[in-house]
């Protein structure tokens, strides 16, 4: 991918917005209800950190002649949950306030989760020959203005405006939704033939990615024994992935547009599995409340 303002600048800001978006729709009362039942977001965080890292790593196993493509698929697994998987999560009729909480969650934790994952791959794919690395301050004070400050900046929004801050959100929301989504068809239009070329090689492994961390967490949901709904969610939150966030790490803290091709597949691909989720979850949820 040919460096841009559309890379460089688009898509940090678009994220920002999106945070910003979530923080205004969170308050300190949501995390205390995450501390009296805190059962499904320690299910959906054990889903999104031991069992997506696994598949990322299983994933990268596939490219042993490609150190970029299999860091791609780490990267990914260590970025947070996708700011969609919230709206995903609430078509398919699952819990909406958890999955908020758990992207949220999940946020806060990349700091540590990326550069860990991160560097883990460059060390376990490249041994002494890798020529990458991911500067720890550097990624730190890259999420934390792409994703705490603006999270941050909602919640003291809603605090302190919280009739401006309802009436703003939904349209904060669809801004930073629409945003995205040209920002997303404006880069698979202008890397069309990188994606294209590396569409057979990555397309079914990002798919595969996917599909088994959506079908992965909504199993070890309903084998913690959590209700539907709460599994539908967990599901959603461990497969939609920020690979918006894992595009901007590889160009900007990475400088490799190899890496961030991966994320790029990952970013397209995964919502085939979802819309699947939300055909399936609307219809089992349906049947439950007539039942």
């Amino acid at each position: 991918m040919q460096d841009s303002l559309l890379l460089k600048i688009g898509l940090p800001i678009a994220i920002a917005i999106i945070m910003c978006g979530i923080g205004l729709t969170l308050s300190g009362e949501d995390f205390r209800r995450v501390g009296r039942h805190p059962k499904p977001v320690v299910v959906g965080l054990i889903g999104h950190y031991l069992l997506l890292p696994a598949l990322g790593f299983a994933v990268a196993w596939m490219f042993p002649d490609s150190l970029e493509f299999a860091v791609g698929f780490v990267l990914v697994a260590a970025c947070p949950s996708g700011s969609s998987s919230n709206a995903l999560t609430y078509l398919a009729r699952g819990n909406v306030a958890l999955a908020v909480t758990l992207t949220v969650i999940s946020a806060l934790v990349t700091f540590v989760s990326v550069p860990l994952l991160v560097n883990l791959a460059l060390q376990w794919f490249g041994g002494e020959a890798r020529q990458i690395r991911l500067p720890v301050a550097q990624t730190v004070m890259h999420l934390a203005a792409l994703v705490l400050v603006p999270v941050l900046l909602g919640m003291g929004v809603r605090r302190v405006a919280s009739g401006f801050a309802l009436r703003v959100e939904p349209w904060v929301s669809r801004f930073a939704l629409g945003l995205l989504l040209l920002l997303i068809v404006a880069i698979i239009v202008t890397q069309r033939d990188l994606l294209w070329r590396s569409f057979p090689e990555l397309g079914p492994a990002a798919l595969g990615m996917c599909a088994a961390a959506i079908g992965g967490g909504f199993l070890l949901a309903r084998i913690s024994g959590l209700a539907l709904r709460d599994a539908i969610t967990v599901g959603m939150e461990v497969g939609v992935q920020n690979s918006t966030l894992a595009i901007v790490i590889a160009l900007t803290l990475l400088q490799s547009p190899q890496i961030a091709v991966p994320a790029a597949m990952y970013g397209l691909m995964m919502y085939l599995p979802a819309f699947a989720v939300v055909v399936l979850g609307r219809r089992a949820v349906a049947r439950g409340a007539v039942a």
